[in-house]
């Protein structure tokens, strides 16, 4: 430690000088306007492609998948899919999952089949795991997009 601070002392017009010339060199370049950045070559567009997502089993068939007496405009609202229209809303998946029919339930990537009943969940079960009166829900067998999870016989 002591040998820089030495190095320091014997050396340090010579340092001083080094970042004046540093700072003159890059007021300079700034009042030049001389940019060091690498031009980028201008991309051209060679191939359009068009990727299409897998969405929900809902997308086409809407109108068979869900039961007659639920209003479909109230369920979609304005998203693409049923699932989509309640992301962050799991309360109100629950609602509507529990409209559904038993081939409907199957046809969601967001309910699954339990107890005699369609409710919210994905393939690791039922969100909720209680009912309404705070009881504990069995969850040893469900269904997931009509396939048997949990403990299937």
């Amino acid at each position: 430690m002591i040998e820089i601070i030495n190095f320091i002392k014997e050396n340090v017009k010579v340092i001083i000088i080094i970042v004046v010339v540093l700072l003159l060199l890059l007021v300079l370049i700034n009042i030049r306007g001389i940019n060091l950045n690498e031009t980028k070559p201008q991309s051209k567009l060679i191939q359009k492609v068009t990727v299409e997502t897998f969405g929900s089993r809902l997308d086409s068939k809407l109108d068979s998948i869900i039961d007659d007496n639920v209003d479909l405009d109230k369920i979609m609202g304005k998203t693409n899919t049923f699932c989509e229209s309640y992301l962050e809303n799991s309360g109100e998946l629950e609602k509507a999952c529990n409209q559904l029919t038993t081939s409907n339930c199957a046809n969601v990537n967001c309910c699954v089949f339990n107890n005699g009943k369609c409710a919210a969940g994905d393939i690791n079960g039922p969100t909720y795991k209680t009912d309404k009166d705070g009881k504990l829900i069995t969850m040893d067998t469900y269904y997931y997009l009509g396939k048997c999870r949990g403990k299937c016989a």
